[in-house]
């Protein structure tokens, strides 16, 4: 039998709200809460945060092909040490995550890494290039159940529509990279005037927002539920929130 562990003046969070308490710990499972508990091994978290762990739902662990970068185990490490239990792969890794083969790769290396857990998104379109579905629902039935071409916007209104219909019915969540990329060529620095005086190209919002305006159209008429990722300006958050207060299904992040 393992010996029993007490984290020992820490705040706990939960959905409760602020607690300061002890937590005992027996085989790997939290068995009391309260005031001067006892263990074998005791961790002083005194002005620490003592909470459930964290999920990344945006993680780029980078492998395989880019392991210059980052590595699943590299990965798996940092977010063990900020308190992260699960880390969602992001697919714009070389090959990317469009196929059975590779989403086997990246669960298989984060059990063998075996700090966190690695649960590996899917692309929405093969190589992420924005032409043809990927195989959304062998995917799907392989575990998948977060899929992206994080990195790249799906620029087709009709092939986006396509993958929402299909991820309603399978019951999955798509995430999308919102940037039209018409409107971000050669941007190097956010539209503003510093712009125009520096005679530079720059990345306007309305580039962000016309794809957030877009999809969540294209969620009112499928029905699927909708992810938007890393947005950056106020009219988009403003749109979002007019949307979930219509009853859709749109997480923000």
């Amino acid at each position: 039998m393992s010996k029993s562990v007490v984290i020992k003046g820490g705040t706990i969070l939960n959905h409760d709200g602020e607690l300061r308490a002890d937590v005992k710990i027996e085989n790997q499972k939290i068995v009391e809460v309260g005031a001067n508990l006892k263990a074998d091994i005791e961790l002083d978290a005194s002005g620490c945060i003592v909470t459930s762990g964290f999920v990344d739902l945006h993680a780029h662990l980078r492998e395989p092909g880019k392991e210059e970068a980052e590595t699943i185990e590299t990965g798996s490490r940092a977010g063990a040490l900020g308190g992260y239990t699960a880390l969602v792969a992001m697919p714009n890794t070389d090959p990317p995550q469009d196929s059975i083969a590779v989403i086997d790769f990246v669960r298989e290396q984060g059990k063998r890494a075996g700090l966190v857990d690695v649960i590996p998104s899917g692309c929405i379109t093969l190589g992420r290039q924005g032409e043809t579905l990927a195989p959304m629902a062998e995917l799907a039935h392989a575990g998948v159940k977060f899929f992206t071409d994080d990195g790249n916007g799906v620029q087709d209104a009709s092939l986006m529509r396509r993958a929402l219909e299909y991820a309603r019915g399978l019951g999955v969540t798509l995430a999308q990279h919102c940037e039209v990329a018409e409107l971000t060529k050669g941007a190097v620095m956010n539209e503003c005037q510093c712009c125009t005086d520096l005679g530079l190209p720059g990345w306007p919002a309305i580039a962000e927002e016309l794809m957030v305006f877009r999809d969540i159209e294209l969620v009112r008429i499928t029905g699927a539920t909708m992810h938007f990722l890393h947005l950056s300006t106020a009219r988009s958050v403003e749109l979002v929130r007019a949307a979930k207060r219509d009853g859709f299904r749109l997480p923000p992040k």
